[in-house]
């Protein structure tokens, strides 16, 4: 199992637009949001099927809210939620002051998201109704927006800046500058051990759950936007020279595995059984297997 992560397979170009959000919804779905369409896979993203233009803007968030309830946010400042696993989508309207750029679902029906002008706004029935929590960072949230565990979440913002909220939302503190650049994807590895990597090529962790962090130094030479945990102590980072980085230590360190992309990477996710899948600005989806390749799991991992 410590191959996961290791090899990519290049699925070709799924969309004409660069790949927004990933995310994983169970029962082998996975939704894939690029430009205003939504592409969705029933196989563990080995195959997609373009729903067609879903929403009125660019997509750049998508959270799996659990029991085949999915939301989305787009640049208009729209919401929109699925409640059978991203087959169908309802537009919730206008809900945010500018465009989403993040969002996640914590637990006990509670969600949020993030938009241009800095806004957290907050869900607690599943992603049908939002409250505006004003504004809380002094730079947007990118990607990064995750969830720990015990109502902890951490979110870090184009202004370099950490936030952490011990209360499943409700309430932020501001960590100060962390980075030396913009946060791009922060992942949560278990055990209080959070990373994420920065424009500025360095790679930041933490042991205590988000409160404070170490700076490992230059990871890359390239802006790092995206970042996955596949378990096992096992990680990866994507970068804007379409390299992939993977720890088998927990983040402690890291090997550059080369490139992997065709454009820079935007988003990868982890989907469980060994799986990973990540998008590119161009448009193209990548797969990773325990096996290292696209094809079937086999039997004794299904």
């Amino acid at each position: 199992m410590s191959n996961r992560g290791l090899s990519w397979t290049d699925l070709g170009e799924i969309s004409s637009a660069w790949v927004g959000d990933i995310a994983y919804l169970g029962n082998s779905i996975v939704i894939l949001g690029a430009g205003l369409h939504v592409h969705r896979s029933i196989n563990y993203g080995t195959s997609w099927s373009d729903l067609g233009e879903i929403t009125t803007g660019v997509i750049h968030a998508i959270a799996n809210l659990g029991d085949g309830i999915a939301t989305l946010g787009d640049y208009a400042g729209h919401v929109f939620r699925s409640i059978n696993y991203g087959a169908t989508w309802s537009d919730l309207g206008v809900v945010a002051s500018g465009g989403i750029d993040s969002m996640a679902y914590l637990e006990n029906g509670i969600a949020i998201m993030s938009d241009w002008n800095k806004h957290v706004y907050r869900s607690t029935d599943y992603g049908a109704n939002w409250s505006d929590l004003g504004v809380i960072a002094a730079g947007w949230a990118a990607h990064s927006m995750t969830y720990l565990e015990n109502g902890i979440v951490v979110f870090g913002g184009k202004d370099k800046h950490v936030y952490r909220s011990i209360d499943y939302g409700a309430n932020w503190t501001d960590l100060g500058v962390i980075a030396w650049g913009w946060i791009g994807g922060i992942s949560y590895l278990g055990n209080g051990i959070v990373v994420f990597g920065d424009y500025w090529w360095d790679v930041f962790r933490s042991t205590d759950y988000g409160a404070t962090w170490s700076d490992l130094g230059e990871l890359s030479t390239a802006g790092i936007y995206s970042t996955a945990y596949l378990g096992n102590g096992i990680a990866v980072f994507g970068d804007n020279a379409n390299h992939v980085f993977r720890s088998i230590n927990y983040g402690l360190t890291w090997v550059d595995l080369g490139v992997k992309a065709v454009d820079q990477i935007s988003i990868i996710t982890y989907l469980g059984k060994g799986i990973a899948v990540m998008g590119d600005d161009a448009g193209h989806v990548y797969r990773s297997t325990m096996a290292g390749t696209a094809g079937p799991l086999p039997l004794h991992f299904r």
